[in-house]
């Protein structure tokens, strides 16, 4: 398997990149779950956050850089997509 270079990339994440989102809890504080990005561009429709289980993309009077992410261990079939500004990139330990 080849190994992703990253040319082209406009994002400061992009694919492989994992990210921490917060995500609304119904009666207890909101929790940081984590995500793996696997695309990124700039749009302008996404999922504000804090995330909740039935968010839906909005369409936004203005364009940003946005991530499309899946929920690491609860539903990795499902790609969502957020504004890179809500996400907090988890760095790799050395």
């Amino acid at each position: 398997m080849t190994e992703f270079t990253g040319w082209g990339k406009s994002n400061d994440l992009d694919f492989g990149d994992y990210v921490e989102i917060e995500m609304h809890r119904y009666g207890a504080p909101n929790e940081y779950y984590i995500h793996k990005v696997v695309g990124a561009f700039v749009s302008n429709g996404w999922i504000d956050a804090p995330l909740k289980w039935d968010s839906e993309p909005k369409i936004h009077d203005h364009s940003e850089k946005v991530l499309n992410v899946i929920q690491c261990g609860i539903d990795e079939t499902k790609v969502i997509r957020v504004a890179q500004k809500y996400c907090k990139k988890i760095r790799e330990e050395n």
